[in-house]
């Protein structure tokens, strides 16, 4: 199983300017051209709110009260083996260049967004099943000409610049990858000022990330939009666990309906049923084909409060220990 599994993110946005209660209706000029296009990901199952009634949020985006514009981007191709996981944030992908012209100097309202893993071809994009390439989580961002994204090597959970894309990672970072972080391009004067600038110039997507993210509605009730200032980018962090069993599942753009899910060759470690249908390699299963190690210098000091250097990593704890009493105790890592 070493053929490679290519995939892109494909991320798409329907907009709409957001109206006051009782307000009328905005002239958006001969250049809004509301989507007529059905959901990406089909229809969406909603459940009723109790007390509530029913019917009020719009299934479709195109049924969205007075339309709303939608466009596409891709993300920088993904390409993994199996039982291999993709944690690496992507570089930014720049919007199409009407809508960037479009907004350049006004203000984007998004009413919410849909996302698919697709791979590309000849004749276009095709669904990548969720039982081929399972999406354990992804982060994006929105930025605008206000800001500007930096890739940087950040040091921890305790590095200052960390602050707001742990917030936004719900506290989940891959350390040993370089990030991308947002900055405002003009510093704002005060908190007040600062804060205000950071909720128009980017703006997180990040909810309903896990394995629901195709069929869970990513929008806002009609009236409510997240707003960015002259958005020109969209920067993506998924975590993908490549689970294709490349003998026995076919996930070309020549199948013919839904693709049976065939578990591939697991750990001795993995929990999973034989007939489990989904694979074990979601639990993340340690293995024992692989050997991770660890190059550094290590000592104990009885009254430091922390370490100049902290140590980020389990893996790297392990071997930390495993280095400095090595008469003392004996370190074991392993699952179950």
């Amino acid at each position: 199983m070493t053929h490679n599994l290519p995939a892109a993110m494909l991320a798409l946005a329907p907009l709409v300017a957001v109206m006051a209660k009782g307000a009328r209706l905005p002239d958006f000029g001969p250049r809004f051209a509301p989507t007529h296009k059905d959901n990406m990901n089909g229809a969406y199952p909603f459940s009723a709110t109790p007390g509530g009634t029913p019917g009020k949020m719009p299934k479709r985006f195109s049924d969205y009260p007075h339309g709303v514009e939608s466009f596409d981007v891709h993300t920088s191709e993904m390409s993994t083996l199996y039982s291999q996981v993709w944690w690496k944030p992507h570089p930014p992908a720049a919007l199409p260049k009407e809508i960037v012209a479009k907004y350049n100097g006004s203000r984007m309202a998004i009413v919410g967004w849909e996302i698919d893993q697709v791979q590309r071809t000849a004749d276009g994009d095709v669904s990548v099943p969720i039982s081929a390439s399972y999406n354990h989580h992804y982060v994006s961002q929105l930025v605008g000409a206000g800001a500007r994204l930096r890739q940087v090597k950040l040091d921890g959970p305790h590095d200052p610049r960390a602050k707001e894309l742990m917030h936004a990672s719900h506290g989940h970072v891959n350390w040993e990858q370089p990030q991308w972080i947002a900055e405002d391009v003009v510093e704002a004067a005060g908190r007040e000022g600062r804060e205000a600038a950071a909720q128009s110039t980017r703006q997180w997507f990040s909810s309903g990330n896990g394995g629901e993210y195709r069929k869970t509605y990513h929008g806002f009730a009609p009236g409510y939009a997240m707003v960015v200032d002259s958005p020109t980018h969209l920067q993506m962090a998924p975590m993908q666990i490549d689970t294709w069993n490349r003998e026995a599942m076919d996930i070309s753009a020549r199948r013919q309906g839904p693709v049976r899910f065939v578990p591939g060759p697991q750990p001795r470690a993995s929990l999973a049923p034989a007939d489990a249908a989904h694979s074990g390699l979601l639990e993340c299963p340690m293995t024992t084909r692989l050997t991770k190690v660890v190059d550094g210098a290590y000592a104990v000091h009885a009254n430091a409060s922390s370490c100049a250097e902290p140590i980020l990593t389990y893996h790297e704890c392990f071997e930390a220990a495993r280095k400095v009493f090595t008469h003392v105790v004996s370190v074991s890592n392993a699952s179950g």
